[in-house]
């Protein structure tokens, strides 16, 4: 959600995401690899109007769909490090790229004050490329008898996969041995989601609005069970959608099963109470026994009540736009007409007018041929604005005949929320 208006100063630039969504496909660990799928595509920017308009520029997309792999020595799952206090012991490990697509890693301890650390911090890896990582452990005030855990997290950027190696270092004196590697069985499986937050925007009171996300399971073998929970100050605003047969229910909480590489779709409700912003946040955690605790990750949830709806009074109506008509044209000499935009939606409209000069949209009038005042103000639910054109043609040499001329105004509107709101 992002306000129209901040302190008075309008946007001038807008940024827009471009997500691409790879298609599904099952590739088994063991499978050789095909090269990736390239895939092009093109997005179109127009002025948005009810009636058919020309493009006003393109712009190409490309895109490459992979898997992405990342090998390292089965025996280095676990890195044991025995180090002397205040210096260092290192273990090189060597990342391959076994995908079939460009990876960029992100490499880091899980926490902060760790005395373990890792050179380089981030690694790019071409298909079949291969590269040394330095793990060092250097201990500083560490209980001689203790033991220091963590986690060295690697993760392709931006979206995953995700891998873990875990570390583990001592403090050496007299006697001191290494602590013998846990077994791979113990480690938990991953869960994987399409969607890292989820956003309404403006839905209207008294009204719903249902989106949906997918977990996918990164286990080849194992059946997880997942709860989901529903927490945070706006619980009550949203809620999971759950089928049991033809019967469709709506609860905060549930507990779902997930097969190895399965997808699991999660329906998600939102039904604002009030023209507010509301927040809360889908908690997900893989049950687990004592002896392996599952892992839990949040994705956040947001939106807000009510919508501002923009209706244009005094002008004519057509079947898909509205028409004024400007009378008595001298060029040189001001023309007037008036109209009122009114607000009949529930929350404030910012209200941007721009004037173009062909019937393309793609040459912007000279303000000194056509004036909008005000061009650009902030409406308030059942409140109207008065609009003023000031038209203005010009004195054209050598040309005595009437001329008709034709302009398109555009009036984009969009929802305004207030920074306190938009702080909550």
């Amino acid at each position: 959600v992002m306000p129209a208006s901040y302190d008075g100063q309008d946007s001038e630039f807008l940024i827009i995401w471009v997500l691409f969504h790879s298609p599904k496909k099952r590739v088994s660990s063991s499978e050789i690899l095909d090269p990736a799928e390239e895939f092009l595509a093109k997005v179109d920017i127009e002025v948005d109007s009810p009636n058919p308009t020309p493009v006003l520029r393109s712009v190409g997309l490309r895109a490459r769909a992979g898997i992405a792999r990342i090998h390292a020595p089965r025996d280095l799952q676990t890195v044991h490090l025995l180090a002397s206090m205040n210096s260092s012991a290192k273990q090189h490990l060597p990342l391959k790229n076994a995908g079939n697509i460009e990876v960029y890693l992100d490499i880091k301890v899980s926490e902060q004050g760790s005395h373990f650390s890792v050179d380089p911090e981030s690694l790019f890896l071409k298909p079949g490329e291969e590269h040394e990582v330095v793990i060092s452990f250097t201990p500083k005030n560490l209980n001689p008898t203790a033991c220091e855990e963590r986690t060295l997290k690697i993760l392709v950027q931006p979206f995953g996969p995700q891998y873990e190696v875990v570390l583990k270092g001592q403090v050496s004196s007299s006697g001191s041995k290494l602590l013998p590697p846990e077994p791979s069985s113990s480690d938990t499986p991953s869960i994987l989601s399409n969607k890292q937050f989820l956003t309404w925007g403006g839905v209207p009171l008294g009204r719903t609005q249902l989106q949906k996300l997918a977990l996918r399971s990164g286990s080849t073998s194992t059946t997880q069970y997942l709860r989901l929970l529903i927490k945070g100050q706006d619980q009550d605003c949203f809620q999971l959608q759950s089928t049991f047969g033809s019967e469709e229910r709506l609860t905060n909480s549930c507990e779902v099963r997930i097969r190895p590489e399965e997808d699991l779709i999660v329906s998600v409700l939102f039904a604002p109470t009030r023209l507010s912003c509301m927040l809360a946040k889908l908690e997900i955690k893989q049950l687990g026994n004592r002896s392996q605790p599952g892992i839990k990750f949040i994705i956040p949830l947001s939106g807000y009540g009510g919508t501002s709806n923009l209706i244009l009074e005094n002008v004519k109506k057509l079947s898909d736009s509205y028409m004024v008509t400007v009378n008595g044209l001298i060029p040189g000499k001001e023309n007037k007409v008036v109209f009122s935009v009114r607000n009949t939606g529930s929350r404030a409209a910012f209200v941007r007018a721009v004037g173009f000069k062909d019937s393309q949209k793609k040459v912007l009038l000279d303000p000194k041929v056509l004036r909008i005042v005000p061009d650009k103000f902030v409406l308030k639910e059942n409140t109207q604005e008065d609009v003023t054109l000031i038209y203005n043609p010009s004195e054209r040499k050598n040309d005595y005949k009437t001329a008709t001329e034709l302009s398109t105004i555009y009036f984009f509107g969009g929802d305004e929320i207030s920074r306190q709101q938009y702080r909550r």
